[in-house]
């Protein structure tokens, strides 16, 4: 088994991306540590998220939107490359990992993901959200609910939408399913965009209980 970057053996083939890779990867500088974009205070959190109070709690990402996580991503989706999986989701693991050491996160109860529509799953194959999550519930040792939220098919594609479509389609897409009282979740996305999306998520975790939301994502896009 060789390194999907730089095609180098791997002593541990599992890993899928070797440490030099990893250690190489393009890093997000100072970011705000609720919505992981950047920013300049001194606080670890930044005036965006003071102003406009997110749902969710922690967000945390393994790097933007660019080569050569983009790349493997779009492999991934697109030319289901679903043996991309373990390597990425391990990217993810690390990440909150450090930020854990660093802010003390809390472990999750649950780990779930952004869901797909029936009809994208069926034409996809797969919620690449799903394959990301599963990993990294197991090795957190905790429960993995994948149908723990459901989703209604969109009006419209949410990229080909202005940042004010964005927020006005996502708002009733998503319902959960389940009781989470004083339940902690971890919810794993590919990307994270705008924000709306996990946020109309994290909104519904929390309206059913939820008392702690992290979003754990491969990549942020900086906007």
């Amino acid at each position: 088994m060789r390194c999907i970057l730089c095609n180098m053996p791997l002593m541990l083939s599992h890993h899928g991306i070797c440490s030099e890779c990893v250690k190489n990867l393009p890093k997000l500088n100072k970011v705000c540590h609720r919505c992981c974009l950047p920013h300049s205070l001194a606080t670890k959190e930044c005036y965006r998220c003071r102003e406009n109070n997110p749902y969710w709690d922690d967000m945390v990402a393994v790097t933007d939107y660019i080569e050569p996580l983009k790349k493997l991503i779009q492999h991934l989706k697109f030319h289901k490359k679903v043996e991309l999986t373990n390597a990425l989701a391990r990217l993810m693991f690390l990440a909150w990992y450090q930020r854990r050491l660093i802010d003390s996160l809390v472990k999750p109860d649950i780990v779930t993901c952004v869901p797909l529509h029936h009809f994208r799953y069926w034409f996809r194959g797969f919620n690449q959200a799903a394959l990301l999550a599963k990993p990294i519930a197991r090795w957190l040792k905790r429960d993995f609910q994948p149908h723990l939220l459901s989703r209604k098919l969109a009006a419209h594609d949410q990229k080909n939408l202005s940042l004010k479509q964005r927020m006005s389609n996502v708002k009733t897409l998503f319902k959960c399913h389940s009781d989470l009282t004083n339940q902690s979740v971890m919810l794993i996305d590919d990307i994270v965009t705008t924000g709306n999306t996990v946020n109309a998520i994290s909104q519904q975790l929390k309206e059913r209980g939820a008392i702690h939301v992290q979003v754990v994502c491969l990549c942020r896009t900086v906007l």
